[in-house]
């Protein structure tokens, strides 16, 4: 069964937790571009994709969140996009997970009035991403952790000219407001689904800011305002900031994987679940194991 089918007839694809998470515990230097592992510590990334692979990730998605060539240009390395790209799906690969994800995150830049960002500039640079991840041989590509959703409708237009016939799903960074739900740039949930959903997304979701415990009342919103296969990746609770400046998340893998097993499939099938910032594959494997899948 192919990811589209599965996205669409379940049962929900069990991804991979955070990989930033994981990269970080293993020795990358904060602020420092994690895709340069990608470069100088291989065995060290897909060492991360093996341990979600061995705790019941059927889908990976590849080192490659900030591999487009605006982004990498912050570090000097827009040059060699098309190449991280490329090695990122090879090491995913490697790992042997069912599914392979190609990762697609933001720019890093921001639209007028908050910024002064070149939407024509970012299509580009999403375009060229888009095309190495597919000619690589990703499953699909997935749009993760857009704060905009203006910026979001950019990045999907531009992978769906650059690999036509490869699904693209797009997560959104989420907060909640009164019991309702907003991008972090201000854009109503229901409005920024439906537009991705009409812009031609195979899935929708949330991933990042939101928690487990969240998920709940997201699911019900999205379904009410979408009726495409969801994708769901919270974090691991709530960041908690430490004396050296970096943050902890404290939330058990086990109260993770209650609150992500008790969703209910409703109208629009549950389409993907896993983790974001904080998760490792402790919360992969309980997660899987709630799930009758084992992990």
């Amino acid at each position: 069964m192919s990811l589209g089918e599965r996205l669409r007839h379940g049962p929900p694809i069990l991804c991979d937790g955070g990989l930033g998470t994981m990269l970080l515990a293993r020795g990358l230097p904060r602020g420092a571009p994690p895709e340069r592992l990608t470069l100088e510590r291989p065995a060290e990334v897909e060492a991360v994709h093996r341990a979600y692979v061995a705790a019941g990730s059927e889908a990976v998605h590849t080192n490659s969140f900030g591999a487009s060539a605006v982004r990498l240009a912050c570090f000097g390395l827009e040059a060699r996009a098309g190449e991280l790209n490329r090695r990122a799906v090879a090491l995913a690969r490697a790992a042997r997970a069912r599914f392979v994800l190609g990762d697609v995150g933001p720019t890093g830049e921001r639209l007028p009035p908050f910024g002064h960002g070149d939407p024509a500039r970012w299509r580009a640079s999403f375009e060229e991403q888009g095309r190495a991840l597919a000619e690589a041989g990703v499953d699909a590509l997935h749009v993760e952790s857009m704060t905009d959703a203006r910026e979001a409708l950019v990045a999907l237009a531009a992978l769906r000219d650059a690999a036509p016939g490869v699904p693209v799903l797009v997560s959104l960074a989420l907060a909640r407001r009164d019991g309702a739900f907003y991008t972090l740039g201000g854009q109503a949930l229901a409005g920024a689904l439906a537009s991705l959903v009409q812009a031609g997304a195979d899935a929708v979701g949330a991933n990042c800011a939101l928690t487990s415990a969240d998920m709940g009342a997201f699911v019900v919103a999205a379904q009410a305002a979408v009726k495409v296969p969801l994708v769901v990746q919270p974090c691991a609770g709530q960041p908690e900031a430490r004396s050296d400046g970096s943050f902890a998340y404290a939330q058990s893998p086990d109260a993770f994987a209650a609150d992500l097993a008790a969703l209910a499939p409703g109208d629009a099938p549950l389409g993907a679940l896993g983790g974001c910032c904080g998760s490792d594959p402790c919360f992969i494997a309980a997660l899987a194991r709630r799930l009758g899948r084992g992990g």
